[in-house]
């Protein structure tokens, strides 16, 4: 089970946040960095090392770690001009 995912951005990277319920009962979680540099752009995956008992688990570590590798943090809904 995926549900649609998050996505985080800033001046040069958008993550796109996906929790993933894999097996049934625990869920885990993967990021794909979009990163935009110069004339190439390089997409890569960040995936989470455990499981989760719930959904809200997965998202809120998937949250915390997408929120280390921008040029600040985010908060839930804020939007920032890029």
């Amino acid at each position: 089970m995926s549900t649609l995912p998050l996505t985080l951005t800033d001046d040069h990277r958008t993550l796109v946040l996906h929790v993933l319920e894999d097996p049934p009962g625990l869920y885990t979680w993967r990021i794909v960095m979009e990163e935009r540099c110069g004339a190439a752009d390089a997409d890569c995956t960040v995936a989470a090392t455990s499981s989760y008992a719930s959904h809200a688990e997965a998202e809120a570590a998937c949250w915390a770690a997408g929120n280390q590798m921008l040029d600040g943090p985010r908060a839930a809904g804020e939007a920032r001009a890029t």
